[in-house]
């Protein structure tokens, strides 16, 4: 577990929020392991053919780095800003750094094998998916502060995903190595199920086959956990919509209302809310909030024509209006849109369990 003594930070990419350059604002890397073993063969073919575009390239490091987002994330909500966030190499470009030590590189950056996470492509600070020019900087504030900048590398995460994947490259100017990263951020680490998930992954400990045995284990039991838990909720609702009703509410208080079935059941999820939680400190939306904000943004897409951005304000608010509006939509209609948005989150869930028991061999894997 190589950091860096200047920085305080591990040597792998981080994820966080410039914050106007007053103090970085840093999501909780969870773990990173690199590959130490034939790292080429975990790399997608759309790094490759960024990678084969510089051939001065040598030596190619690759990580698997999974992040807990919920405190930066509220963060940004309490703060009322877009949910873009900065790729910070500093730690890693700059391993021996001493505290109160000043230096800058320029480097090269493209993502790829996006999901929930989009380029920002319409600013000279947002990454794409071609390999574009940015410095990494640290300088020394008030003969105290360590800062990292500039304000680059950004990319938009969705706001109403609990799991959202990306590959990064990044190749410093001048040197002949390079760092593929798989970045795995995790949203919302309140409500149970999704806790449970955030938890196993920082079990990695110091990535020995027992360590990674014991990840995948857990991993696995909380997957399958959640995964039942939104199966559930997923059957109850849909056949509530469709008029067929799976079982007696919690309470029987349901009735044969189907909007009362599913607000009942997005309830039920906070129930296993910690007490402590408050909304005024921890404003970011809940999972329950982010799987009805996602029905929305469904019915919405099915409303619009042409081209639109993913996870946009006027998509969800048109599908809100369609689901809680009683002509707005049929009850089949919500019904699919429940499933559509279940099945995906499911399927995310089941993809992290399967990528990650395929990434993690337990042979050529190193902190």
């Amino acid at each position: 577990d190589q950091r860096c003594p200047g920085l305080k930070l591990s040597c792998v990419p981080h994820i966080g929020h410039f914050n106007d350059g007053s103090n970085y604002e840093l999501a909780r890397t969870l773990g990173a392991v690199r590959f130490m073993k034939e790292p080429h063969d975990k790399i997608p073919s759309a790094g490759f053919d960024l990678l084969m575009r510089r051939d001065s390239v040598m030596d190619i490091e690759v990580y698997l780095a999974m992040y807990d987002m919920q405190d930066l994330r509220d963060w940004i909500y309490r703060t009322n800003r877009p949910y873009v966030v900065n790729l910070l190499y500093h730690a890693w470009l700059f391993p021996q750094l001493p505290y109160r030590g000043e230096t800058a590189a320029d480097v090269e950056v493209a993502i790829f094998e996006n999901s929930g996470v989009y380029p920002v492509g319409d600013v000279p600070e947002g990454a794409t998916k071609s390999l574009r020019a940015f410095q990494q900087s640290v300088w020394v504030r008030d003969k105290v502060y360590m800062c990292m900048g500039p304000d680059a590398i950004q990319v938009r995460v969705d706001r109403h995903r609990f799991l959202c994947t990306f590959w990064s490259l990044c190749i410093p100017a001048g040197e002949e190595r390079a760092i593929v990263t798989k970045h795995v951020l995790m949203n919302e680490a309140h409500t149970h199920i999704t806790r449970e998930v955030v938890t196993s992954c920082a079990d990695l400990g110091d990535a020995s086959i027992a360590s990674v045995l014991q990840h995948l284990q857990k991993l696995l039991t909380a997957v399958q956990s959640a995964t039942h838990r939104l199966s559930k909720l997923m059957g109850r609702c849909e056949g509530a919509f469709e008029g067929v009703f799976l079982g007696d509410s919690q309470h029987g208080k349901a009735g044969s209302d189907p909007m009362d079935v599913w607000n009942e059941q997005l309830t039920l999820l906070d129930r296993s809310i910690n007490d402590g939680h408050s909304a005024a400190e921890q404003p970011a939306p809940l999972l329950s909030e982010m799987l009805r904000r996602r029905v929305y943004e469904d019915l919405g897409k099915k409303r619009r024509a042409g081209k639109f951005p993913p996870d946009d304000q006027e998509t969800l608010e048109l599908g809100a209006r369609a689901f809680l509006t009683p002509d707005g939509a049929r009850g089949a209609e919500r019904a699919q849109a429940v499933h559509r948005v279940l099945i995906d989150c499911i399927h995310d869930l089941e993809r992290l369990a399967e990528s990650n028991a395929e990434l993690l061999a337990v042979e050529g894997l190193t902190m």
